[in-house]
């Protein structure tokens, strides 16, 4: 558990160094373009160069410690039964959560950075696709790892799925990040692969990028029952349920029982 501390705090160090390298190149930038400072611009202009800089950064840490060596093993191709199952279940959680997360109402703390991000291409790239792909490295690729080498699975997949809530220091997206972090943990454990969590990643990133820019109302305490009515409401989220029940049984009784091909050949390795 000390190394996964030892990386979790070094993440946020290369993080807060990425930052601090971009801002003086803003503020030029921002008194070239502008001829004054404002510092609310200036802060959305400094996300998305910041985030990808920060992954620049966290990639190179991790190749030079060697925590990269044998990703390869981790991207291998899967059945496409495999990925199919688990984009369907992936997707009705996504459903499931912004439900939990409606319910619950707790305070979004990063709303202005995930605004920040979607002002510009950088940004969003570093949404819905860079942060996607390295956080599944870190998280599941590492922690995970590490985590499944000490404990029992299931212990190994709530403590993963802990840590990825508590890392993203954000009291609302706490619950969908514990929830979608168990369960890509899970994934990984079964699949002994990346790829399922990266997708579902990618897609979840891209599904809230969407739903912002096409329903900015929903940012000013709008919900999904404003959107689809008290009928689809009721009737997406027993959807949801069946589907995300279903795929996931499907799932347990398609997937090796936490040792698959892939892993067997991390073994030969």
């Amino acid at each position: 558990m000390k190394t996964i501390i030892k990386l979790i705090l070094i993440y946020y160090a290369l993080q807060i160094l990425a930052s601090l390298a971009v801002t003086p190149f803003v503020m030029i930038y921002q008194y070239c373009t502008m001829g004054t400072f404002e510092p609310e611009a200036a802060q959305a202009i400094v996300t998305g160069p910041s985030f990808a800089l920060s992954f620049v950064f966290i990639a190179y840490y991790l190749w030079k410690k060697g925590y990269l060596d044998d990703l390869r093993l981790f991207l291998l191709p899967l059945p496409a039964k495999w990925l199919a199952g688990s984009l369907l279940a992936g997707a009705s959680l996504v459903l499931l959560e912004i439900y939990l997360s409606e319910w619950l109402d707790f305070p979004n703390w990063s709303e202005n950075s995930l605004t920040g991000l979607q002002m510009n291409w950088l940004g969003l790239l570093s949404l819905v696709i860079l942060g996607p792909i390295m956080e599944e490295v870190f998280h599941r690729g590492i922690v995970t790892r590490l985590l499944l080498r000490k404990y029992h699975p299931w212990k190994a997949i709530a403590v993963s799925g802990l840590i990825f809530a508590i890392v993203h220091l954000n009291p609302a997206q706490f619950v969908p990040a514990f929830t979608s972090g168990m369960f890509y943990a899970w994934l990984y454990y079964r699949t002994r692969s990346l790829w399922p969590g990266i997708v579902l990643h990618v897609l979840n990133n891209g599904f809230a990028a969407f739903m912002m820019q096409a329903y900015p109302e929903m940012e000013e305490d709008a919900t999904l029952m404003d959107l689809m009515g008290q009928t689809g409401y009721v009737a997406a989220l027993i959807g949801a349920v069946v589907i995300f029940i279903g795929s996931v049984w499907g799932l347990n009784r398609m997937l090796p029982a936490g040792v698959s091909l892939i892993s067997k050949k991390e073994e030969e390795a």
